[in-house]
């Protein structure tokens, strides 16, 4: 019915605002900057620029703000009643002269709402949600003293999960009549591998330039249906559990990065990233013999670029910030109620102290604005009755980030 999990939050997008060194500069430098071990995330041929072992262990809050504002033709209105979204992270990377062997146990890409049960869309989604994590052992290898390779392999869990009212009326079903919008829950999970590419080159003593394949992430989700106070034909015409599948591909990624640092120390970097969202678009629910797309107008693919900044303070503290602008993966027809997805630009800030010569510890926080995006919702995944037609905009959407992170060098 949507595809849409609670381990992550957005408006459906990477999120390099992952409590790493880079979420402080809006993730510009993923690719070529070797900061801390959650480096690997982005770019496992990073960790080779790491001066020491290192774990990185984070926590970040996540809060997704926006309004829904119905058409003329559909008035409706809606904003998220979900709360803070909790995603932690830990990653190690262990050196070993030209070999540098990681573990990342991290989310990358995700969104989670909730317009509750009380707008006249609910019967099209009322929550849903898309978790993923990654299990990614990596491994990179010092070519030469300006090359440096790395490969990682990841066992990737996707979790889909959705709400939604369901239209109890007895001109469907017969009697008893005039009862209440019964509701339809949907969750599921599954594995998959997936897998990363990179490159870090040393150009000169004081610029890197990283480059980062993301590859592709087939699933296939056996959804488990539930029912709730729906009419007694309807809860007898439920299909069994795995009846009703989800496949998806989560989109491949590019990402190119250049980061250099002056003799005081000071770090300027800038990114550039690709990502194959008409991938994503091509979603499907399969049900009782039927293929219906979850996108009927598909999705475009996106692209994104960020600059920042991150300079000392004397010899304990860092600061840093950062600009990043993504680009909006929605067709100019609209996107489902489920995708709230439009362009993106976000501003983030950080710093960062060192406690000792092997524990640093930080706080960063972003804030992303997206831009309105257009709702044209006319026809459903599920064929159940008494769904209306719904357009309108998903206007004043905001994304909050704040991450709490510790370096410790082993």
């Amino acid at each position: 019915m949507t595809m849409c999990g609670t381990p992550c939050g957005g408006a459906v997008a990477w999120l390099p605002e992952d409590g790493g060194a880079t979420m402080g500069m809006a993730g510009a430098g993923r690719a070529s900057s070797a900061l801390d071990a959650a480096s690997l995330a982005a770019n496992p041929a990073a960790m080779g620029g790491l001066p020491a072992s290192t774990v990185t262990a984070m926590v970040m809050a996540v809060d997704l703000d926006f309004e829904f504002r119905g058409s003329d033709d559909t008035p409706a209105h809606a904003t998220n009643h979900e709360g803070v979204t909790i995603v932690p992270g830990i990653h190690a990377v262990h050196r070993d002269d030209r070999l540098s062997y990681g573990l990342g146990v991290y989310s990358y890409l995700g969104l989670s709402f909730d317009t509750g049960n009380d707008w006249s869309g609910r019967r099209i989604i009322e929550h849903a949600g898309l978790g993923t994590m990654n299990i990614a052992p990596a491994l990179s290898y010092e070519v030469s003293e300006r090359l440096t390779l790395g490969a990682s392999v990841a066992a990737q869990l996707a979790t889909p999960e959705a709400r939604l009212a369901v239209a109890n009326d007895d001109m469907f079903y017969g009697p008893p009549s005039g009862l209440p919008d019964g509701q339809l829950r949907l969750s599921g999970d599954s594995w998959a591998a997936g897998g990363q590419l990179g490159m870090l080159y040393r150009a000169t003593d004081a610029v890197q330039i990283g480059l980062a394949w993301q590859a592709p992430v087939d699933h296939s989700v056996a959804l488990d249906l539930r029912g709730q106070g729906l009419h007694p034909v309807l809860s007898t015409m439920l299909p069994p559990d795995g009846a009703a599948t989800l496949e998806f591909e989560l989109p491949q990624q590019l990402l190119l990065g250049v980061s250099r640092q002056s003799s005081d120390g000071t770090l300027l970097a800038a990114g550039l990233w690709w990502q194959d969202w008409s991938s994503f678009g091509d979603m499907d629910l399969r049900l009782a013999g039927q293929v219906t797309p979850m996108f009927p107008g598909g999705l475009r693919d996106a692209w994104g670029a960020s600059i920042g900044l991150r300079r000392p303070l004397g010899e304990q503290w860092q600061v840093a910030a950062g600009l990043a602008y993504d680009s909006n993966p929605a067709p100019d027809a609209g996107v489902p109620a489920y995708f709230p997805a439009a362009e993106q630009w976000r501003l983030a800030a950080g710093a960062e102290r060192r406690i000792s010569e092997d524990l640093r510890v930080r706080l960063a926080g972003s804030v992303a604005r997206q831009g309105d995006a257009k709702v044209v919702q006319t026809t459903y995944p599920l064929p159940l009755p008494g769904i209306a037609p719904l357009t309108g905009t998903y206007a004043d959407t905001r994304v909050y980030m704040v991450a709490v992170a510790a370096d410790f060098t082993l």
